[in-house]
């Protein structure tokens, strides 16, 4: 039987270990075992397909999922507009992703996946495989490493990964009264330093947040809900809603997240497959990052099947989609941060514009 390991329990692994369970190989599962952050992400509509070829789209129901109504912005102007769906029938879902992923879980074990409780640090090529090794000392050998270990990539080395930009998440989740009346929406809202973004969870909750690169990050903001909540206020539309809703940010607890844009330079190598955020972490501006997790994972899984078989075409076409999707996705990124002009003379934007490029 050919050892399969599946690096990190994130949707991209979770989607390739079910992926590869139902073309009937066994995959190890290696992931540490703590559940996933809720940061208010939206499950883009573009991935039902994969959900219903993995048979998780029953998972999607009030406890995990709550149906997205649109997306609004304040964004090249101040006057707040409804954004087009870019052709997508539906506007996708707002998730727990928590309890999202603690279901998806439950249906690998139903299938009787192996999992291993560990954190992998390194991942040594051999001649007809891979050497992982743990943190907690232990080493597992595998014929094929799938990485989907989320943007640090264990499998790529720094000398793999572009990074492109230094952009971090400073957000709070808020739990409303039950006299609130929220609309399940999504609202961006650009600033001179860089947006915010406020989303409904399901049961009643809402998540504020503020993006931005960490350079420009005020010193002592960890500590300084009060400071957070007055750059709230300064908005338009976000100090509106959060107001309505009776929130009051000051007595938030904030939380921090890495955001950037890191690439891979390569996806497919002999013997190891990125998939997820192992590929590439990008902007979360378009919201199409949990949607891409999925489709890379069942690509993943499709690839490893298909070269266990003798046919490499399937892996060769799943690295030049992903390329090609990146390429696509950076220059409707670049495309979007320009069409923001009321604060060119600004860092965060100048460097979106390529006039002050960011490399950290």
């Amino acid at each position: 039987m050919t050892r399969i390991v599946v690096v990190g329990a994130g949707m991209a692994g979770m989607a390739c270990a079910r992926g590869l369970q139902r073309r009937g190989l066994r995959p190890i599962l290696i992931a540490p075992p703590q559940a996933a952050h809720n940061r208010g992400e939206t499950l883009s509509s573009r991935a039902r397909p994969f959900l219903e070829a993995l048979g998780w789209l029953p998972l999607l129901d009030d406890a995990t999922t709550l149906s997205c109504e649109g997306r609004y912005s304040i964004w090249g102007n101040a006057t707040l507009r409804r954004d087009d769906t870019q052709g997508e029938a539906e506007s996708g879902w707002h998730i727990d992703r928590r309890k999202l992923e603690a279901r998806m879980m439950e249906t690998l074990d139903a299938d009787g996946i192996e999992r291993v409780s560990g954190t992998v640090r390194t991942v040594t090529r051999m001649r007809h495989g891979a050497s992982l090794d743990l943190a907690d000392g232990a080493r597992h050998e595998a014929d094929f490493v799938i990485d989907c270990s989320g943007r640090a990539s264990v499998s790529a080395g720094d000398a793999n990964l572009m990074r492109l930009d230094k952009l971090v998440a400073c957000y709070a989740i808020a739990t409303l009264d039950d006299d609130a009346e929220v609309a399940a929406a999504t609202l961006v809202e650009a600033v001179a330093d860089g947006w915010w973004y406020m989303s409904a969870l399901p049961g009643r909750r809402v998540l504020v947040g503020f993006f931005t690169d960490s350079d420009l990050l005020s010193s002592g903001l960890r500590r300084d809900p009060a400071r957070w909540a007055q750059m709230a206020s300064e908005t338009l539309a976000v100090s509106q809603r959060v107001t309505s809703l009776g929130i009051d940010l000051a007595r938030s607890s904030l939380q921090f997240a890495a955001s950037s844009t890191v690439t891979a330079t390569r996806i497919v190598e002999p013997r190891v497959i990125r998939a997820g955020d192992a590929a590439s972490a990008l902007d979360p501006l378009a919201a199409n990052g949990l949607a891409t997790a999925l489709w890379s994972g069942t690509q993943a899984a499709d690839s490893v099947a298909e070269l266990i078989a003798g046919n490499g075409a399937v892996a060769a076409r799943y690295e030049q989609s992903y390329l090609q999707g990146i390429a696509a996705h950076l220059a409707a990124q670049r495309s979007l941060y320009a069409s923001e002009r009321r604060f060119r003379t600004l860092p965060f934007w100048q460097r979106r514009n390529g006039i002050e490029p960011s490399h950290a």
